[in-house]
């Protein structure tokens, strides 16, 4: 197997392509934790409302375990709002489908350039300072994220 060695131009399409997938991948996971739990602090929020009006009605002897169920989504309500204000995946899933389009234009200008502009380490360069951006720029927002959280 000889296998001819990759062109800068290649190396950067590559580099470029696999950001994409990474990138999409984990907005895709943001976007979907962050459904589950605003359903879920919905859901739990919901249910404790329901509990405590029909607390009055029910059967004496139901008294302790509505109040314990009731109790338990109550918390779960609370945890699932911490645990959103911890990780934020909501604002995750904005910043990851940010760079993700971000890398796809330039990906497509990547692909538009011409035969000389590819072989052009100068063109080359420009594009992979480019790459850099976009990368320093969703690790920033990522970082700037992480830290507003610990300031609190």
């Amino acid at each position: 197997m000889n296998k001819t060695p990759l062109s800068k131009f290649e190396i950067l399409q590559e580099e470029i392509s696999k950001m994409i997938d990474k990138t999409s991948n984990s907005s895709i996971q943001n976007k979907k934790k962050s459904f589950r739990i605003y359903i879920g602090i919905s859901i739990s929020s919901a249910l404790v409302t329901f509990l405590v009006a029909i607390g009055g009605d029910i059967p004496k002897e139901w008294s302790s375990t509505l109040k314990v169920v009731t109790l338990f989504f109550s918390a779960f309500s609370t945890v699932l709002a911490a645990w959103d204000g911890f990780y934020n995946h909501k604002q995750l899933w904005v910043y990851y489908g940010d760079s993700k389009n971000n890398l796809k234009a330039l990906l497509l200008k990547l692909r538009l350039l011409s035969e000389d502009d590819k072989n052009n380490p100068e063109m080359i360069n420009e594009i992979h300072k480019e790459y850099q951006a976009i990368m320093n720029k969703g690790n920033y927002k990522w970082k700037e994220l992480r830290l507003e959280d610990n300031a609190d």
